[in-house]
């Protein structure tokens, strides 16, 4: 496709050995100067991985940080309350640090009732069951990124719940 004679190039010609040098050249330009995050890939197939493709999504409503809040060592932390909300589901999750890389969750759902609560990971799945007030924990999270899978017990879908709700993915830092 290059000319090297500085005549019209053919759009239509082959790529040869001049153009792929090129190429890689500006593609290592990019690698040391906007390198891309490291597990981008990875965590853009869990936020995109969605295994009930007939589940409700609910979708992100508020997300605050509240600092100064005391953590059971005794320090001040920085705890953060994020707010989900979908058709049938409303979820409150208090994410308070527990330790240099975990967080943990402290989860309501409303309508009130007993749900199986997965919180996921791109590693891991986190299994509880939130009671029939709707509370849920993770005592130890680990940072990243989450989302969460609601389901209702057979009581609930009797009462017309969404089979599933999925929580869309948060970053905890």
């Amino acid at each position: 496709m290059s000319n090297p004679d500085g005549g019209v190039i053919d759009p239509d010609a082959p790529m040869d050995e001049t153009d792929m040098a090129n190429l890689t050249a500006v593609r290592e330009m990019y690698d040391q100067i906007d390198p891309m995050p490291v597990g981008l890939v990875d965590r853009l197939r869990f936020a995109v991985a969605l295994e009930h493709m007939d589940a409700e999504v609910a979708r992100l409503v508020e997300q605050d940080a509240l600092a100064g809040v005391r953590a059971s060592v005794g320090l001040a932390e920085e705890a953060r309350t994020i707010i989900f909300e979908s058709k049938t589901v409303t979820v409150m999750v208090s994410v308070t640090p527990a330790g240099d890389d975990v967080v943990r969750v402290d989860g309501w759902l409303t309508p009130e009732g007993p749900y199986n609560v997965e919180v996921r990971t791109p590693d891991t799945q986190f299994r509880t069951d939130a009671d029939v007030t709707g509370r849920f924990v993770v005592a130890e999270l680990p940072r990243g990124v989450f989302r969460m899978v609601i389901r209702p017990t057979p009581e609930q879908l009797e009462k017309g719940a969404s089979p599933v709700v999925i929580t869309p993915s948060v970053v905890l830092d």
